[in-house]
């Protein structure tokens, strides 16, 4: 296991990718609902591909439309350059338009000889809440799982792995009496590296606020949106968007059926991911109710459209609550067109 890290400063992030480039058998993936269970099967070492804010795209920009966000054009630019080539797979989920695009260029692109890198994959997973939607899911685990060379005990293994994973987040979401910064670099580094070489403290201590903000919509590429709130004088109570710490799930061992059912149904339930169906307004009034904010921040970059459908109801059932809200839509997805500044804004307005 890894040495636990550092997320005080921005060292780790310069490199997420080093402890994957000495695994035994690394793999990629691209999306937030393909399940950990399949991820943390021994003996994997899974990360997701990573973005950076300030990357130059030009072999990138060169295939990809402007519907793509910039944090695509980041992993495509990488790939082109033997980034990746260490990886056996890297998996992508359907449950996400920018990830199912991706894979479909990425095997185009290497069908043609332009570019080489691992095997792309994707997980054909289905989110309506209805049986079939189970039975298909529970079938794209099984499929997934033999591409990539794992039996059910395999599964199994897994299914343990990712358990322990969850605990550890959950009980890190638990206590947040550290800077709000802290959770979002916990949040992101657990798609690079096992929970277990996650930091539970932080020399960042919560200064005290003047109260607690829910962050909702896309994910954001770093901690800048939680700087923003604590520099306002207000915390993050939690986050509202597909990368935070209850991503996972509860745990699975306790539940019936073979660890491949017990993967599916779990995956085809879990409301992560825009293409998930699930009544977000309600979601997000237990989720304030739940951590006790009075605030809540939604912030969606321009190219992240499937979320957008689900704000004006949001909106409206805050509102009726009496909850102060603030959207920021059709923003870029690297923050370089200062939403700090409004957060600061709204959050002052409140408390003046």
């Amino acid at each position: 296991m890894m040495e636990t890290v550092n997320l005080d400063t921005a060292g780790f992030f310069a490199d997420p990718l080093v402890a994957a480039r000495t695994a035994q058998r690394p793999v990629g993936y691209v999306g937030l609902d393909i399940p950990e269970d399949i991820l943390a099967a021994p003996p994997f070492h899974a990360a997701h591909l990573p973005w950076q804010r300030d990357r130059r795209t030009p072999w990138a920009d060169r295939w990809l439309e402007d519907s793509f966000a910039g944090w695509a054009r980041c992993i495509v630019e990488d790939w082109a350059d033997g980034r990746y080539d260490f990886m056996e797979s890297v998996v992508f989920t359907r449950g996400d338009d920018t990830s199912q695009r991706l894979y479909y260029y990425l095997a185009e692109l290497q069908r043609q000889g332009r570019i080489g890198g691992p095997r792309p994959l994707i997980f054909d997973t289905a989110r309506i809440r209805r049986p079939s939607s189970e039975k298909w899911t529970v079938a794209a685990v099984r499929r997934l799982a033999s591409e990539l060379g794992l039996d059910d005990e395999d599964l199994a293994a897994g299914i343990d792995a990712a358990d322990r994973r969850r605990r550890i987040l959950l009980s890190i979401d638990a206590d947040r009496s550290f800077a709000s910064p802290f959770y979002e670099r916990v949040a992101r580094a657990s798609l690079f590296i096992p929970a277990e070489s996650l930091p539970r403290r932080s020399a960042l201590a919560n200064p005290g606020s003047a109260g607690q903000v829910l962050l909702a919509g896309s994910s954001p590429p770093d901690d800048g949106l939680h700087l923003a709130v604590d520099a306002a004088g207000w915390s993050v109570a939690g986050e509202a968007c597909d990368r935070n710490l209850l991503r996972l799930g509860s745990p699975l061992r306790a539940v019936s059926g073979d660890p491949a059912e017990r993967i599916g149904r779990q995956c085809a339930a879990n409301p992560v991911g825009p293409r998930s169906f699930h009544d977000r307004a309600a979601d997000i009034l237990a989720s304030v109710e739940e951590r006790g904010a009075g605030a809540v921040v939604f912030w969606l970059y321009e190219e992240d459209e499937a979320i957008a459908w689900d704000v004006a109801a949001c909106r409206r059932a805050l509102e009726a609550r009496g909850i102060a809200t603030l959207v920021l839509a059709r923003r870029r997805w690297d923050l370089s067109d200062d939403p700090q500044d409004d957060i600061a804004r709204f959050l002052g307005s409140l408390a003046a």
